[in-house]
């Protein structure tokens, strides 16, 4: 079975767009939640999912399809040239496998608060350098709708 790929729209700019404020939501979710009674099995998943969907927003920045995929390390290997992943693979790889661990409860880790709070801080990372790769092609990611 070959993997499933996300195409572009013809808007390419506004589709990645949406993409890096779904990403900065997620974000700022799992940093709202980090020190709270919040499982830190949530933090994990939020901050995964913001490091991926800004990824998959440089990917369609480049008007370029993506394979639909949750491991981090697949997405980075789709990035174009003129991006480099400000997190290298281990922590791609980790940032992927933290995700799988907080969404099924039979996988045996325990996600720690400082397994949490170096989640946020690599999406964090991630985000920052997808934002300053929008700015470097003219887009402004305060300008963006988040909705």
């Amino acid at each position: 079975m070959s993997p499933r790929h996300k195409s572009p729209s013809g808007d390419f700019e506004s589709e990645a767009g949406r993409w890096l404020a779904l990403a900065r939501g997620d974000l700022n979710s799992a940093a709202a939640l980090l020190g709270t009674n919040t499982p830190n099995r949530n933090v994990g998943y939020l901050a995964q999912q913001a490091a991926e969907k800004a990824l998959k927003a440089v990917i369609l920045l480049d008007n370029a399809p993506f394979e639909m995929t949750h491991d981090l390390t697949a997405v980075a290997a789709q990035l174009p040239a003129d991006f480099g992943s400000p997190v290298d693979t281990a922590g791609l790889a980790w940032l992927a496998d933290l995700e799988t661990t907080a969404r099924h409860p039979d996988e045996g880790d325990v996600i720690t608060s400082d397994d949490a709070r170096q989640a946020a801080g690599m999406a964090d990372t991630i985000l920052a350098a997808v934002a300053a790769h929008f700015a470097a092609h003219g887009i402004d990611e305060t300008q963006i709708d988040p909705e």
